[in-house]
């Protein structure tokens, strides 16, 4: 197994350091034997010369990855952020969760398919409480969501390095379609669980049914937000996270130097330049790592 082999590695690494250490103690301490001093004057003097063992061990293991932070970066789990499993895993796990809190999850369903072109839109006669129960009004999301998933083909089209490899555009399509459905089911569900029953207070739930569309707005602003940066992070041929970045020019610039960062894929494919001018992706430049 990969993982255990880079563990021995580690602990290799680690026990480097001790029998170095213990090389060159024993070195000094019969230096100083060799000019008539007991071993215990000879080992107490090596001890001043060499200085502290922790500092030196610190630096040494940090320098080599075998510090614990390094050994905290082979557990599986760890290595699990850079896969382009893991926001896909999140928002699927986030759906079930509002399926299963939501008071009619197979209305819910059928509500959001309604958001699909060519389907009718399911009548809602009465809002609070809900009458036909579980049946929520769509308008607003469907303008909302089709928003959104304009916005975020023309920057799937604007991005060459997007554009370019099919494995890229495949994963940021996918990922588009399914935060939207997201958006769906957190818009069924959120209205049912706000307008199921009236509440004690009229004026509370009111206030409650007219904030939550500007919240909706809100979250769809940020989800895009975050579904465009996280695809611009990535390596378009392997879709891991870029990593070892390297910022230079100067962030108060805009035309001599600005700002830019350089980001590689870890497994070699190529090099990422971003600006606020430009984002390229030059491929074939690294080795490919053997991890």
């Amino acid at each position: 197994m990969g993982w255990a082999r880079e563990l021995i590695e580690w602990h290799a690494r680690r026990r480097r350091f001790a029998q170095e250490w213990a090389f060159h103690r024993d070195l000094a301490t019969r230096e100083f034997e060799s000019f008539g001093l007991s071993h215990r004057e000879a080992r107490q003097l090596a001890k001043r010369r060499l200085g502290s063992r922790s500092v030196h061990r610190r630096s040494a293991l940090r320098h080599l990855r075998a510090d614990y932070s390094a050994l905290f970066e082979l557990v599986p789990w760890y290595r699990l952020k850079v896969s382009p499993f893991l926001g896909p895993a999140i928002v699927m796990l986030v759906l079930t969760v509002l399926l299963a809190i939501g008071p009619h999850p197979l209305d819910v369903l059928s509500n959001s398919i309604s958001l699909l072109p060519f389907t009718p839109a399911r009548h809602v006669e009465r809002f609070v409480p809900l009458a036909p129960s579980g049946v929520v009004p769509m308008g607003f999301a469907d303008v909302t969501l089709w928003c959104f998933a304009l916005i975020g083909m023309a920057r799937i089209a604007a991005t060459p390095k997007l554009r370019v490899h099919w494995r890229a555009w495949t994963f940021a399509v996918a990922t588009l379609f399914l935060v939207i459905a997201l958006g769906a089911v957190l818009w069924a569900t959120g209205l049912q669980l706000l307008m199921q029953k009236r509440w004690a207070s009229d004026t509370v739930q009111g206030a409650a049914i007219v904030t939550f569309p500007f919240a909706y707005v809100g979250w769809a602003f940020v989800a895009l937000r975050i579904w465009y940066r996280d695809l611009l992070g990535r390596c378009p041929v392997c879709l891991r996270r870029l990593g070892m970045a390297d910022l230079r020019g100067n962030a108060n610039d805009l035309l001599i130097a600005p700002l830019e960062k350089d980001t590689v894929c870890l497994r070699g494919h190529g090099a990422n330049v971003e600006s606020r001018w430009k984002d390229t992706f030059e491929s074939g430049q690294f080795t490919a790592s053997p991890i």
